[in-house]
């Protein structure tokens, strides 16, 4: 005679749906929207194809993905980025391609998790040709702030450049968001 023992085990892996509030800062090269511009012929899309790809390649690592650390404090988050970009490209040159191709850049907050938001705010080539003429601050940094008009919740992100041999470089982008805002948009 034999016997048969079931041992009762779980079937699938239990997953955390814990947030874990991780965030990537991305600084990405676009077209500027429409009805922002004129219409778009087919000369002048090709024209922008061939300007986002010179500008990205010069550009390095200012396009590419930059991890940050969080801070809380009184209900708000703040994300500073890691690393620091790195000077390939000034801002002087940055803005004349971007305005001859009629394109700009837009500032992401890359939150992580399979059904997560980003929060996407855009860098216009005036704000940062008017920010070359401000005064440096006590960290000898020019900042400019960014926010989408009517939806404060939303957050801020802060551009800071920095002047190196007479010409400006993107140093550093912190983003601040209200903490329940934040975990509303972090989702696993």
């Amino acid at each position: 005679m034999s016997f048969i023992r079931f041992k009762k085990e779980q079937q699938f892996e239990e997953v955390s749906q814990q947030a874990t509030n991780e965030l990537n800062i991305r600084i990405d090269v676009a077209p500027i929207p429409l009805g922002a511009s004129k219409d778009v012929t087919m000369e002048t899309r090709k024209a922008q194809t061939l300007a986002l790809e010179a500008i990205r390649k010069e550009g390095k690592d200012l396009f590419q993905a930059n991890t940050t650390a969080m801070t809380n404090t009184a209900g708000d988050r703040l994300y500073q980025t890691k690393d620091l970009y790195g000077q390939n490209l000034s801002v002087e040159k940055l803005l004349s391609k971007l305005t001859a191709n009629d394109l700009t850049l837009r500032v992401n907050a890359v939150r992580q998790g399979t059904h997560s938001h980003s929060t996407c705010m855009e860098l216009k080539t005036g704000v940062m040709a008017d920010l070359l003429k401000e005064t440096r601050d006590s960290n000898d940094e020019k900042t400019t702030t960014l926010a989408i008009e009517n939806a404060s919740e939303k957050g801020e992100m802060f551009v800071s450049m920095r002047e190196i041999k007479g010409e400006h470089y993107i140093n550093k982008v912190d983003y601040k968001v209200a903490a329940m805002e934040d975990d509303r948009l972090h989702v696993i």
